[in-house]
């Protein structure tokens, strides 16, 4: 569809079909499916580019943190950090590089009592202390409830 076409049309249109095509493509832009599909191809410390919505043009900046519908950027000049739609990252097949191979953690790597961070299937951080060291998983106690993760989605936690 021309972009022309499509401004052209919603010039005509009332504000409360407006407002019902927002509402729709806000529901389309946070369906867990697209945000998972853009989260898988990402990790921490990656570049990508962005669209600014103060700013409304593409930036690029170094991906800092995740959270379940947005992630925090860095902006590289002037050094700032923002909170970003997953919709507003442009994917590259070509220019995402694999993340780098990390080693799989095992049973011997971990101690009773070690705290340590996982990230969950609804894609949130959590962090945990090891209660129990199972064959294939460790036991974990956060915020009052128990957790079962394999040793490989753990991460430890430096306290500073």
């Amino acid at each position: 569809m021309d972009l022309h076409e499509l401004m052209s049309a919603l010039q005509r249109a009332t504000d409360l079909d407006l407002l019902r095509l927002r509402a729709g493509i806000d529901h389309l832009l946070q369906h867990p499916a697209r945000i998972l599909a853009v989260r898988q191809r990402l990790h921490v410390g990656q570049e990508v580019d962005y669209w600014q919505l103060r700013e409304n043009r593409m930036r690029r900046g170094r991906v800092v943190r995740f959270k379940p519908d947005q992630l925090l950027v860095q902006a590289e000049a002037p050094p700032q950090y923002w909170w970003v739609s997953y919709a507003a990252i442009q994917l590259d097949a070509a220019q995402t590089p694999a993340p780098q191979p990390q080693k799989h953690l095992n049973r011997s790597d971990f101690a009773l009592g070690e705290t340590v961070s996982f990230e969950g299937r609804d894609l949130v951080q959590r962090l945990g202390t090891i209660i129990r060291l199972n064959q294939k998983t460790a036991s974990l106690s956060c915020d009052g409830q128990q957790w079962r993760v394999s040793y490989p989605l753990l991460r430890r936690v430096v306290d500073l």
